[in-house]
């Protein structure tokens, strides 16, 4: 019993296949693409009005854990705020500035500027010049190497060369001028 509803399940999957595709209008395929574009706006909004909710719940907390302080823990609070915004601006304007130089670095030394990031992950100025000195080390041996070895050429395999013996045209040419 259960394979022969399975064996018609299965009958009934192929003709579904071999049917003919499925056309649609233009009008069809508009309402479609805008269910969908209505949909993912729906769902942006939704995700936008959670994030400004969690925004809002953030401050009211953080208002009310101010009304509850004095005045003094309110100006430190403050300051501590304010000079933890300084701290992160700074660190962001150093990384920018790391970054320009270790690029500025790269470009002296002929290297690609793609390795930038990777080595502005060091964090050091210092750090960075020596791996900058290292690799560009590195990579001219490696160049030296594959030039070197793209100019070498094989001696011929079976010693003989068309200049050389009683086929060679000038020693012929010589014969004769010696001869007289």
């Amino acid at each position: 019993m259960a394979e022969e509803t399975q064996a018609q399940e299965e009958v009934e999957t192929t003709e579904a296949i071999t049917q003919a595709p499925t056309t649609y209008t233009q009008a069809q395929l508009d309402s479609e693409a805008d269910k969908r574009a209505a949909k993912a706006l729906e769902t942006a909004k939704a995700k936008w009005q959670a994030e400004q909710a969690k925004a809002l719940e953030d401050a009211k907390s953080e208002g009310a854990r101010l009304a509850k302080m004095t005045e003094d823990e309110k100006a430190k609070e403050i300051e501590k705020q304010r000079q933890a915004e300084l701290d992160k601006r700074e660190a962001e304007l150093n990384q920018r500035e790391l970054s320009t130089s270790t690029k500025s670095l790269l470009v002296d030394k002929g290297l690609p500027t793609e390795f930038a990031d990777s080595l502005v992950a060091l964090g050091d100025a210092d750090k960075i010049k020596a791996a900058v000195e290292t690799l560009g080390k590195t990579i001219q041996e490696t160049v030296n190497k594959q030039v070197e070895s793209k100019l070498q050429t094989d001696p011929p395999k079976n010693g003989s060369s068309a200049l050389d013996g009683a086929d060679d045209p000038f020693k012929k040419i010589m014969a004769q001028y010696k001869k007289k």
